[in-house]
């Protein structure tokens, strides 16, 4: 076969771990179009849109843990993959891209679907790789196994991400009508083997010394997938030596943490300012928490990272410590309980510092309950009660994918039920509205848990493009908050305050849903009443193996009200 090497190529991938791959249709790709359908250790999938089909591969990847391969043709097709890519970039997800391209000559000559595409993610991929045109030399074999052996070990290096192949294709593209496309098994698979990063006994003497000097230790978790062993030894850290642990819901850590942290931290930052801070993971949602740590800067700030970036999110760092966080903090557990054990020393650490964080905590959450229960026996719906009562009724063990703007923020306040183990996803590596719809239809196609999406007007409408694919699953569960615009800009001071807000920030529209959900074939409920949103719950919460969306119309002034009264009445 006159491209036995594009073949070969996906066989590659194959042995090494991808098994999955979304494929956008054209012609320039058909070869690694046929390649990859017809293997049979992979799954395909089509999906025409290419945004779309990234950000699904994206929410294939968080869950299967593992690469994710998408595949597209020529031109503007590639450049429409590049939010899905930056996103998978910062969130350290790992995606193989295939973009298959005009050979060199034709770049730039009026010729059809070509445009510039070495290097076309920039910094927004792990590395950029291209093959050649040509494969009548060994050694453009052997480059072109090399690179597919070297791109999907990166890809799988932590930290993790996205990586990209340039693929240029000279016709013919298409087998013979009865030509059998497989791999001629004359492959080479090279692995990489892992090693943990360890750190030496004197670092970690070091780092005991130092926590040694400081009353005021605190744990903080930015975004992280759920780890049940990470979970519990945090857990012990801070039950068994008063070690505060802080986190946002997609943190993920399943315990009694410190939650409600955007509620009461403006207003006891004395007490609450750490003294060492020990950080993992990668973004915070909380503005006020971030803003807190960098008002109240840390005398040590040590922060857990395989990256090579320098991240000092809240502009303290002294230490970067490149290991994992389940490793550092078991070693760091073990070393406290032997120092303790070897000194005869019976006396526990201090627990003033964490007991200042759990009375704020328990304080914010006792009026989050309180301010629910006394200010929502009216008659207008409004969607900061109505996320509150159906985030309370998730069903235990599914997963919950937040959209950027308010939901993510109004989730954050609420939180859910750590003895339910709810994992949280959300695209917080950029944090666009781009792309949420798919990020949870790829998610569902990967699990047989309930997956429920907590999102808004504009971000599901931005997205709808989501549900326009042959593969929808029956476990998704979207919940849209409609308030027909950009509600957030009635929030935050600046657009609010502004004569443009209507037309230009809030981007006021009358869509619903229903129209969507026909041609989807999704069920749909749709409340803009107490009454209806509690009668339509109760249905839009049963498993009846059909996937849904729930549409809960509101007005966006309304919920302005609402929950700036929630945030000016909480007084420690």
């Amino acid at each position: 076969m006159l491209l036995q090497p594009i073949v070969n190529l996906v066989e590659i991938l194959s042995r090494k771990g991808v098994h999955h791959a979304i494929i956008s249709p054209g012609s320039r790709n058909a070869p690694l179009t046929i390649a990859l359908v017809r293997h049979p250790a992979i799954e395909t999938l089509s999906i025409s849109d290419e945004r779309s089909a990234a950000f699904i591969a994206l929410g294939m990847a968080q869950n299967l843990r593992k690469p994710v391969a998408i595949c597209c043709t020529s031109g503007s097709a590639a450049y429409n993959y590049a939010p899905a890519v930056a996103e998978a970039f910062f969130q350290e997800v790992p995606l193989i891209i295939l973009t298959a391209d005009r050979p060199k000559e034709w770049i730039h000559q009026h010729d059809g679907q070509t445009i510039y595409q070495t290097d076309i993610f920039g910094k927004h991929v792990k590395q950029s790789f291209e093959i050649g045109a040509d494969y009548s030399h060994p050694d453009a074999i052997w480059h072109i196994e090399r690179t597919v052996n070297h791109a999907v070990n990166l890809a799988n290096t932590f930290p993790k991400g996205p990586v990209h192949i340039n693929i240029p294709l000279r016709e013919p593209f298409y087998p013979l009508e009865n030509e059998v496309v497989v791999s001629d098994g004359n492959v080479r698979v090279i692995e990489r083997v892992e090693t943990s990063n360890v750190l030496s006994n004197e670092v970690w003497a070091n780092l005991l010394a130092s926590i040694e000097q400081y009353d005021k230790v605190l744990i903080a978790g930015g975004q992280n997938e759920f780890d049940p062993d990470l979970t519990n030894i945090l857990a012990k850290l801070q039950d068994e030596f008063n070690f505060p642990v802080v986190g946002d819901s997609i943190s993920n850590l399943k315990f009694n943490l410190i939650s409600n942290q955007d509620v009461f931290l403006q207003q006891d930052a004395e007490n609450l300012a750490p003294e060492l801070l020990i950080t993992f993971g990668k973004s915070f949602i909380s503005k006020s928490f971030k803003t807190f740590l960098r008002k109240n800067k840390a005398i040590e700030h040590w922060h857990l990272s395989l990256d090579n970036h320098l991240i000092d999110t809240f502009q303290s760092l002294t230490k970067i410590l490149p290991v994992q966080p389940l490793y550092f903090f078991s070693k760091l557990l073990e070393e406290i309980d032997f120092s303790q054990f070897k000194n005869g020393d019976d006396e526990e650490r201090s627990s003033d510092y964490l007991d200042a964080w759990k009375r704020n905590s328990f304080k914010a959450n006792n009026y989050l309950e309180h301010f629910f229960l006394e200010n929502f026996h009216q008659h207008q719906l409004n969607e900061f009660y109505a996320i509150k009562k159906l985030l309370d009724a998730l069903p235990a063990d599914s997963q919950l994918h937040l959209a950027n703007s308010m939901s993510v923020r109004y989730a954050n306040y609420i939180g859910t039920d750590p003895t339910k183990k709810i994992e949280i996803f959300a695209n917080r590596g950029t944090s666009g509205i781009d792309g949420c719809v798919s990020t949870a239809v790829g998610a569902a196609l990967t699990t047989t848990k309930r997956v429920y999406l907590l999102i808004g007007d504009l971000a599901f409408f931005y997205d709808r493009n989501a549900l326009w694919n042959r593969y929808m699953p029956d476990n998704l569960n979207i919940i849209l908050m409609n308030n027909h615009g950009g509600g957030i800009f009635r929030i935050i001071d600046g657009p609010s305050k502004q004569a443009e807000l209507d037309d230009y920030f809030e981007t006021v529209q009358s869509y619903t849903a229903e129209k969507i959900a026909s041609e989807a074939n999704l069920e749909y409920f749709n409340a803009k009443t107490v009454e209806e949103f509690h009668q339509l719950s109760i249905a839009f919460l049963q498993p009846n193996g059909k996937s849904k969306i729930f549409e809960i119309e509101t007005d966006s002034k309304y919920n302005t009200e609402i929950f700036k009264k929630f945030k000016a009445g909480f007084a420690l």
